[in-house]
């Protein structure tokens, strides 16, 4: 990525003193293309395929760092996305016109999102760094986009990137009649209200460590009602080696909901995931990663007790990428085993497995743009209801029970 520094003098245009002695970088990214969205099986009809333009999560980013002395820096982002293909920008009421979307379009980075009035949606927050690394105040993507380097396109779809959505989803109840809520690991999106800290880089290890005081709509908070509702909080960590053609990881999510004081489910989450990738000389990369997680509802009691009890799962993931010249071809294959544990009831474990694969090629015009193609599909067990990125969310139909979804997408990206 190409970014522009730009001086001083800036902020005297703007006329804010403050950023006087501050370097601030403009970045970003434009990514949009052509799609076919299509569901199949399951039992149910009307799966025509649906076609739109879709905006890929597109963005503009501001960076802000100031010489403090002795080493110390403070510095600052903003990181805005925007929706081409609507219009306006992601993150809160839909523009008039434009599409409605629902709560979880609104909470992930879907593709299509309708205009929506929001400023600071992608990774945004203000810190201090130094020699002993960064820390942050803010909301940023954590734990679930720790694989994605490792199938990343350079001008594909959100929906293309499997670590985002089969290898981080889990489904709760099987026996629903919809195969029952999915929940991403990581939120699937920026974790709110969050501290961290960023390790400098030892000889190719990084580390982080974040902690959040819960995600919106679920902070901690003072009630008189029965229970803990101030109980909810989040903690991640990650362990990482990068240096030269080896990467490989671990990383690590706990989050408790509050605790209940109506009679709605809130679910305790729990993830781990590790990875590792090679890259050979004559631009072949391979890699492998695996996630285990646990949604556990038991440690909230008799409330809801519909849904007490735990649901767990694996899955696995080999993605392999051969560049050569301005040309890149992409294949992707995961597969996720059936839910396990005390919320499943005897008999609903079979069929609750899925799998989903993605095959792509892209053509590099320059360093910063590229078009490509790519076919992604998902597969579902007679009772799961898993879901491709963003896409069952946002205007498009969700996948119910033994039901499959596919994409293809003509996109073209330009980073600066």
């Amino acid at each position: 990525m190409q970014k522009k520094l730009i001086a001083a003098a800036v902020a005297g245009l703007i006329a804010v003193p403050a950023l006087a002695q501050s370097n601030v970088t403009i970045s970003g990214r434009f990514a949009a293309g052509w799609e076919s969205y299509k569901l199949s099986g399951g039992g149910n009809t009307g799966h025509d395929a649906e076609s739109r333009v879709s905006d890929q999560s597109s963005r503009i980013i501001f960076n802000v760092v100031e010489d403090l002395g002795g080493g110390l820096k403070a510095w600052g982002q903003l990181d805005a996305r925007f929706a081409q293909d609507l219009g306006g920008s992601v993150g809160g009421t839909p523009a008039a016109g434009g599409k409605a979307a629902s709560a979880t379009c609104a909470a992930v980075p879907c593709s299509n999102a309708a205009p929506l009035n929001g400023w600071a949606a992608g990774n945004t927050g203000m810190g201090l760094m130094s020699n002993w690394g960064k820390f942050t105040i803010g909301r940023w993507d954590v734990h679930y986009t720790e694989t994605a380097k490792l199938e990343a396109t350079r001008a594909g779809s959100l929906q293309s990137i499997i670590s985002m959505a089969l290898f981080s989803q889990i489904a709760y109840d099987p026996t629903a009649a919809a195969g029952g809520a999915v929940t991403t690991m990581g939120k699937g999106t920026r974790t709110d209200n969050l501290l961290m800290w960023d390790s400098p880089n030892w000889n190719g290890f990084t580390a982080r460590i974040g902690y959040s005081t819960g995600q919106a709509g679920n902070e901690g908070n003072t009630n008189r009602a029965v229970g803990n509702p101030g109980g909810g909080r989040m903690w991640t960590g990650a362990l990482r080696y990068d240096n030269g053609p080896w990467t490989t990881g671990i990383s690590y999510w706990n989050n408790n909901s509050e605790s209940r004081v109506t009679g709605a489910a809130r679910l305790d989450a729990r993830s781990t995931r590790a990875w590792v990738g090679y890259k050979f000389g004559m631009g072949l990369k391979v890699g492998f990663a695996w996630d285990g997680s646990k949604l556990d509802d038991s440690a909230n009691g008799a409330v809801g007790a519909a849904n007490a009890g735990s649901a767990r799962r694996h899955v696995w993931m080999i993605p392999v990428s051969y560049a050569f010249g301005p040309h890149a071809v992409y294949f992707n294959y995961a597969k996720a085993g059936g839910l396990s544990g005390s919320n499943v009831a005897p008999g609903f474990g079979g069929g609750t497995g899925a799998n989903q694969w993605m095959a792509g090629y892209d053509y590099a015009f320059s360093k910063r743009t590229s078009a490509g193609v790519y076919y992604t599909k998902l597969n579902n067990g007679s009772r799961a209801a898993y879901d491709v990125l963003g896409l069952g969310a946002n205007g498009g139909t969700p996948t119910t029970r033994g039901e499959d979804a596919r994409q293809w997408y003509f996109g073209l990206a330009h980073n600066f």
